[in-house]
């Protein structure tokens, strides 16, 4: 649920700052460009896409680095079990 939270603030912080600075910036623009759309409305698809593109980046991130924090532990009991059955 975490990386729910994190995907929608990061969605609304890419998002909206695409929309106060219509600047063009990757993967938004370039795609508009491939799928050949001309509209008035470019800088509010490219914000859409930006946002869940960036979004989707920093919930990808977050749950790799959360697996990485929760299973150190694991990882540590099992080579001490593991010397501890070859000290007998």
């Amino acid at each position: 649920m975490k990386g729910a939270y994190l995907f929608v603030v990061f969605f609304f912080i890419f998002a909206s700052a695409m929309l106060l600075i219509p600047l063009p910036m990757f993967p938004g623009d370039n795609i508009l460009a491939w799928a050949n759309v001309t509209s008035k409305y470019t800088y509010f698809f490219s914000a859409l896409i930006n946002g869940i593109v960036y979004g989707l980046v920093a919930w990808a991130i977050f749950m790799v680095i959360m697996k990485r924090l929760e299973n150190p532990s694991s990882k540590n009991s099992r080579k001490n079990h593991d010397k501890k059955q070859y000290a007998r």
